[in-house]
């Protein structure tokens, strides 16, 4: 009976860590990144940062630097950000245990795209360096806001069963908010930012 009490706990173990690996990845990453770049210095924040300037002749930045951060304080923030977004799928009844995977891969190359537009036509600021996952947090906050608001049964025919949810909205909506004021201090980027949160919209749609 022992036993087959520790295959039970063993298998709802297994079932919990397999549902969570999508918060866990990404927070992985980025804390790896952090030791590697901040601690050991192994590469710069430069070396692995968006610059819109060298993103076509180094396009490995556009997979780095979104995992990249300036220090604890902004490496906390996000994963604080994850921990929301977390909080509001479970909310929204997420049936997709890869959702948040999905968004990932789907927002770094839009919200490069959309950076590197802002950046050649609107802010004209080529040379400015870029790191953080704050970005991608926008864009599923973004995504979350309107799937709460009108449901989000399927992302390109992928089931992932988004319900309508009123708290979520209220909660998205001030957290979009107050995220774009804060956009505005010093060494924020405000085009990141919107980046971000267009990019979000865009998968919505889709």
């Amino acid at each position: 009976m022992l036993f087959n009490n520790n295959i039970i706990k063993s298998f709802f173990i297994l079932r919990n860590i397999k549902k969570e690996a999508q918060f866990i990845i990404p927070s992985c990453l980025c804390f790896l990144l952090f030791i590697v770049v901040n601690l050991t210095h192994f590469y710069l924040v430069s070396d692995l940062s968006y610059w819109s300037s060298y993103i076509i002749n180094q396009p490995y930045r556009i997979l780095s630097y979104s995992f990249v951060h300036k220090d604890i304080n902004h490496l906390l923030s996000n994963l604080f950000g994850i921990i929301v977004v977390r909080y509001c799928f479970i909310n929204l009844k997420l049936k997709n245990i890869f959702l948040f995977l999905y968004l990932i891969i789907l927002l770094i190359p839009i919200q490069t795209f959309l950076l590197f537009m802002m950046d050649s036509f609107l802010f004209y600021e080529r040379n400015r360096a870029l790191v953080g996952f704050s970005g991608i947090i926008f864009g599923t906050v973004s995504f979350i806001l309107l799937s709460s608001l009108y449901g989000k049964q399927y992302i390109f025919n992928i089931f992932i069963g988004l319900n309508k949810n009123n708290e979520i909205y209220r909660l998205t909506t001030v957290f979009l908010s107050l995220g774009v004021v804060y956009s505005f201090l010093p060494s924020i980027s405000l085009s990141g930012h919107i980046a971000g949160i267009l990019s979000g919209f865009i998968i919505f749609i889709f």
